[in-house]
């Protein structure tokens, strides 16, 4: 059973344009999640897929250039994006996780991906219970190709796992409950939505000596620094 982390990336973000090239700790955004996600130990591939519209071809190309597996693929049917990614890496278990979350919870990925491989009947399992960054998701690419024959809208072909959350009760599902969301950091996110999301990015990162941490480790930082921010 081939595990690959999909990584959706585009530079085209009307809240914050050209945000995957935006630096963290001196590597951009883009290298960064990519440098995080390969901490996986259950993963066996870790690829980067964005658009193949001119807008992404300067994020096409740093990537090539560092080495970082890459796909391209359609810029606003994301779904279509992922299905032709896992079909040109033969891969049989996906994990969604998006380009601007640099504090990805790599344990809970290994943790799904084990839940996957013991359950045969599974579909779909997703990450709750947690400050919005540590997020990720995962399923099988036949789910993705069952699903795109179905009545899909724009938005469900944009948003790749919409379709299915909004369908769930016709699957079986499980939720990871990560216990990562302290009351008194309720109002934090760990996404690089906006220029200002940047800030938080990078007080956390310059207290991490490498990809290695724990979500704990980020939870910590906060705690120690949420006056600073």
């Amino acid at each position: 059973m081939k595990k690959t982390i999909l990584i959706q990336a585009r530079l085209s973000s009307s809240r914050f344009p050209k945000k995957m090239l935006e630096k963290i700790n001196n590597i951009t955004l883009v290298e960064y999640v990519y440098n995080r996600c390969n901490e996986s130990k259950k993963a066996n591939k870790v690829v980067v897929i964005t658009s193949d519209e001119e807008s992404d071809d300067e994020l096409y190309e740093l990537c090539v250039n560092k080495n970082i597996a890459v796909f391209r693929g359609e810029l606003n049917n994301v779904l279509k994006r992922y299905i032709d990614a896992s079909i040109f890496f033969d891969v049989d278990v996906i994990c969604r996780v998006c380009g601007d979350s640099p504090f990805v919870d790599v344990k809970a990925i290994d943790q799904m991906f084990d839940y996957y491989e013991s359950n045969a009947n599974i579909d779909y399992i997703s990450t709750t219970n947690t400050l919005n960054g540590f997020m990720s998701e995962v399923f099988s690419s036949n789910l993705l190709n069952k699903v795109y024959n179905d009545d899909l809208s724009k938005e469900d072909k944009e948003h790749v796992t919409k379709y299915i959350r909004d369908n769930i009760s016709k699957l079986n599902v499980k939720e990871l409950d990560l216990k990562l969301k302290p009351k008194e950091l309720e109002k934090f996110t760990l996404t690089i939505d906006y220029p200002e999301d940047m800030i938080v990015a990078k007080i956390i990162a310059s207290n991490l000596e490498d990809f290695s941490f724990k979500s704990e480790d980020i939870i910590n930082i906060l705690k120690d620094t949420k006056e600073e921010i």
